[in-house]
């Protein structure tokens, strides 16, 4: 339920986006002043956090999706012990200072706003055709999966109906949108799947008088382009980076730098020209469990601090291309194990052209020649310091092919480099990735942990758990 590489098959919401788009957006420049607040919601993406939404689980959360293909449901995760991490995250983000936002609370008051106003009724029948019969008593938790009285309902013949699908990837809230200093961009997920969670997230925005001070900027179910909030991270006022091509259509980055008015870097993930939904477009399975490891931006790279990066090695510096540990594991591995070759010769172009920066003009878009630069040679270039997942850097030799393999991979899936910054130097992690919590405090990051299991199973951290609205 929170894995969010599932690309499941359920009619997605486009056209309902049409046919109840949000109601007097700003949009540009003119969005802070419309909102009344007279200074960028988020000047980067380490400034003191301040509101952060966040949607915590429940042990009645759903986990049958409609258009899941296993024939035994919800098996496979201790629910218990999600929450109660959940938890502690919350707990270390109030000790920080922060303050949480649940999306419930949210929708409860955008549902609340929508039956005053009349459109609650047709907003339920268009975006949950299934519970159009009965819109006096759907509320927050039968949108979010947790009202028990339609979880297991059975037609006549007392075999099972599916009411509504689960909703456990809400959790990661800053897939759905991201703020930017004018304001939010609303996302279009890459899962079928998840097309849910935006349009509740629009329905909240829309709606909802704790997010009224909020403005969307930019729309991407509207726009039509697929965009996840994983990928992008504030560099500062002027200055965004957009991972591209796995989560997010390169198309995007572009098209943001005139919107935004700020200098996009796009960082290529996955080298192609759009994204898709059609069915086998993550590649084979094995290919697929490689782009899953790079998921988003935010699963091997991140902000600490002012000028200070945390960053997978090896991939992300041209120096290293089809020479880094991993081109050279799979070049060997296709003569002695089961890889299919095709996959082997796919996974090695991914790898050589992981991690290529292209700029993107603020205002006109026009793109800027990097020269084959890398993102970690690119932010080198302006000065930054780097720490290294697993914290050593590269180094040609057998101990640093072992070590790489060994140690640096196992606490990149669980999600070492996707850690949330709270305060400049100050940053939220999961526990057990000690290497690289080391290396963080050596180099002067404060480093608060907490157990995360159940989470990190998911494919994502504490930068994905969270969707800062307001940061200092």
């Amino acid at each position: 339920m929170l894995d969010r590489r599932s690309v499941l098959k359920l009619s997605a919401g486009a056209a309902l986006s049409a046919a109840f788009p949000f109601a007097g957006l700003a949009s540009g420049a003119s969005s802070v002043a419309a909102s009344g607040r007279g200074r960028p919601f988020v000047k980067d993406d380490i400034g003191k956090l301040g509101k952060v939404l966040v949607h915590s689980p429940t042990p009645n959360d759903y986990t049958i999706d409609r258009a899941g293909d296993s024939l035994i449901p919800g098996l496979g995760r201790d629910v218990d012990a999600a929450v109660k991490q959940h938890a502690e995250l919350l707990n270390l983000l109030r000790q920080s200072g922060a303050q949480p936002m649940e999306l419930i609370d949210a929708l409860r008051g955008a549902i609340e706003e929508a039956r005053r106003q009349g459109s609650w009724r047709a907003w339920l029948s268009a975006a949950h055709p299934r519970l159009s019969g009965e819109p006096e008593t759907v509320t927050a938790e039968t949108l979010l999966g947790r009202d028990p009285e339609r979880q297991f309902r059975r037609w006549e013949d007392g075999t099972y109906r599916n009411i509504f699908s689960g909703s456990g990837s809400t959790i990661w809230t800053r897939d759905a949108a991201f703020m930017t200093p004018k304001g939010l961009v609303v996302c279009n997920a890459f899962s079928p799947r998840r097309l849910r969670e935006n349009m509740t997230l629009r329905f909240a925005l829309s709606h909802s008088p704790m997010l009224e001070d909020f403005p969307v900027v930019f729309d991407g179910v509207n726009e039509g382009l697929i965009i996840e909030g994983g990928d992008a991270q504030v560099v500062d006022e002027n200055t965004l980076l957009l991972g591209t091509g796995q989560r997010t259509d390169p198309r995007a980055a572009p098209i943001l730098a005139r919107r935004l008015g700020m200098d996009v870097v796009a960082v290529q993930v996955h080298k192609t020209d759009f994204l898709s939904r059609r069915p086998g477009a993550m590649g084979s399975a094995a290919v697929a469990d490689l782009r899953v490891l790079f998921l988003h931006l935010d699963t091997f790279f991140t902000h600490v601090d002012h000028e200070h990066a945390l960053a997978i090695p090896w991939l992300l510096e041209a120096e290293h291309a089809g020479k880094d540990p991993l081109t050279r594991y799979i070049e060997g591995a296709r003569a002695d194990l089961a890889i299919d070759p095709d996959d082997a010769a796919a996974g090695i172009e991914f790898l050589k052209e992981f991690g290529k920066v292209s700029v993107y003009r603020a205002g006109t878009g026009e793109k800027e020649d990097t020269e084959e630069m890398k993102l970690v040679d690119y932010v080198r270039s302006k000065g930054y310091r780097v720490t290294h997942v697993g914290g050593q850097a590269p180094a040609d030799s057998a101990e640093g092919f072992a070590f790489f393999l060994r140690e640096t991979l196992g606490e990149l899936r669980r999600q070492a480099s996707n850690v949330v910054a709270t305060a400049p130097g100050e940053v939220i992690a999961f526990d057990g990735s000690p290497l690289t919590r080391a290396a963080l405090e050596r180099d002067g990051v404060r480093v608060r942990t907490f157990g995360a299991r159940e989470l990190w199973a998911g494919h994502g951290g504490p930068h994905c758990l969270t969707m800062p609205l307001t940061r200092g």
